[in-house]
């Protein structure tokens, strides 16, 4: 019913906006329609914790519906689908609200797996009615469905912490079957003596659920929370996937032999920076994907702080020779840029030399740089960077005035990929991922944009998400401080 109200005043809205500027041009706002999205979002409110599940041919990608509308209840569990990763439906709320005396007030994350011809979805109730009562405020809670659409709440199923444990942090359940055991394992995030750890359950059979607590899956003892754990096996490996919440606020990857453990820490554990939270996999048996949201940030503007929720993102997952992951952009995003772009400076410093695509930025002491056309809608950049004498930092300008006194520095700085805000002569970093450079050495990268969102992919490797406001009808360009870059190769596209 909720749904249906909101349908029919975002129609009543648009019916009103459009008879002001011809009533003979009204067309009506389909919200099952599919949508083309690079970064979806619902037409109303934002996703938040993204929990994929493949199934015949369709990604069903269920997610936290923020609706910041200030209710007392939030997050219920709303799906998009999508056959290709660029064409997204809505599908409404799937699970909803429970009462004022029930766990399930308002919801948290889960996952989604299938048993026979039976869909398991788990999830969080969060009640924070319950704060400071003998009940604790967080517990998991499943339901069922025959067809991913229609659930059923199995109402006298519910799973509290356990003894010792943080009555108020314990959520995100993720299933998985473990082939060696020929059990299903339910790892949860918890908080033990003020840290956050991982715990485990065991059944064997889902249809007549008797959850064994198992103890301790993972306790790195520093973090505060490990939020929505994702864990998978690929070939020979079993990998772990978390989001921390008090110190890089991002997603970190394990991998190991056994699900037991012992895990290992990567030299690069971060999946993307701290603008790509929450993100758990998926596979369609083919290749894995990642699932994320990138925030939104307070007052719509790019000096405000990270919001809860925004939009949906996704990359590519693929395993480097060592097991490590490497993320890279999805084949289907880079196939959508087929409009090439022509670049035409409009502006640069005198120690910018051009050789057709080609750009050679040197400067001894200050910023080097070169600037192009406005970006309007939906972009791609792409190139291939070398440098030789080790600049301070360069890279992408991206939202840039003419003198490029404001705008974002997308690129590279001290063994990191950074997303850096200029304004008023101040830099602010505001995320960043490891990535250290070899001089000589090409790197080839993408950018890819829509709306107020970009993504920096390097040499299929790494992806540094951000979010900036001041993108769109503004300049991009290239720059170098303190040192000589080329940019080679460099080209823009726009979609058909």
């Amino acid at each position: 019913m909720m749904m249906k109200k909101l349908i029919i005043l975002v129609l009543l809205n648009a019916a009103l906006v459009s008879c002001k500027k011809d009533s003979t041009k009204l067309v009506p706002y389909d919200p099952s329609a599919p949508v083309f999205a690079i970064y979806p979002a619902p037409f109303k409110g934002y996703v938040g914790d993204v929990m994929p599940f493949y199934d015949n041919n369709t990604f069903h990608l269920f997610f936290l519906m923020d609706w910041r509308d200030n209710a007392p209840q939030y997050h219920p569990w709303y799906k998009f689908t999508t056959t290709d990763l660029l064409n997204y439906t809505n599908k409404g709320q799937m699970i909803g609200y429970g009462r004022a005396d029930e766990q399930d007030y308002t919801l948290g994350t889960g996952s989604v797996i299938k048993q026979g011809n039976v869909y398991y979805g788990y999830y969080t109730g969060h009640n924070y009615l319950f704060l400071n009562t003998a009940r604790p405020q967080e517990g998991i809670l499943y339901a069922t469905s025959a067809d991913l659409n229609t659930w059923t709440k199995k109402t006298e199923f519910l799973i509290t912490p356990p003894a010792g444990y943080d009555f108020n942090n314990f959520r995100d359940p993720n299933i998985f079957f473990n082939d060696a055991t020929q059990e299903y394992w339910m790892v949860v995030g918890a908080r033990k003596n003020n840290a956050g750890e991982l715990v485990y359950y065991t059944t064997k059979d889902l249809a007549s659920p008797n959850w064994a607590f198992q103890g301790t899956f993972y306790a790195p003892n520093k973090y505060d929370m490990l939020e929505c754990p994702d864990i998978f096996k690929w070939g020979t490996y079993w990998y772990l996937v978390f989001s921390d919440t008090n110190l890089e606020n991002a997603t970190h990857y394990r991998m190991s032999t056994s699900p037991s453990g012992p895990w290992i820490t990567p030299a690069n554990d971060l999946l993307d920076s701290k603008y790509f939270y929450a993100a758990k996999t998926a596979s369609d048996g083919k290749n894995r994907y990642l699932f994320g949201w990138v925030p939104t940030k307070s007052g719509f503007a790019d000096n405000g702080t990270k919001d809860f929720a925004g939009n949906m993102s996704s990359h590519l997952l693929t395993q480097n020779t060592d097991g490590t992951l490497a993320v890279s952009a999805l084949a289907a995003v880079i196939q959508a840029f087929t409009k090439a772009n022509n670049i035409t400076t409009s502006t640069k410093t005198s120690d910018v030399t051009t050789s057709g695509s080609d750009y050679n930025l040197t400067s001894a002491s200050s910023l080097s740089y070169a600037l192009f056309g406005s970006i309007n809608g939906s972009y791609m950049i792409s190139g291939t960077v070398n440098f030789t004498a080790a600049p301070q930092n360069f890279g992408i300008l991206l939202g840039s005035n003419t003198y490029a006194s404001q705008t974002y520095k997308l690129g590279f700085q001290n063994g990191n990929m950074e997303s850096d805000r200029v304004a008023s002569g101040n830099t602010t970093t505001e995320s960043s991922v490891p990535f250290i450079l070899t001089a000589g050495k090409d790197y080839n990268f993408k950018v890819v944009i829509e709306n107020s969102i970009a993504t920096l992919y390097v040499n299929d490797q790494v992806a540094l998400s951000t979010r900036i406001y001041s993108l769109q009808n503004q300049s991009w360009g290239i720059f170098s401080s303190n040192g000589s870059v080329v940019f080679k190769n460099l080209k823009s596209f726009g979609l058909k």
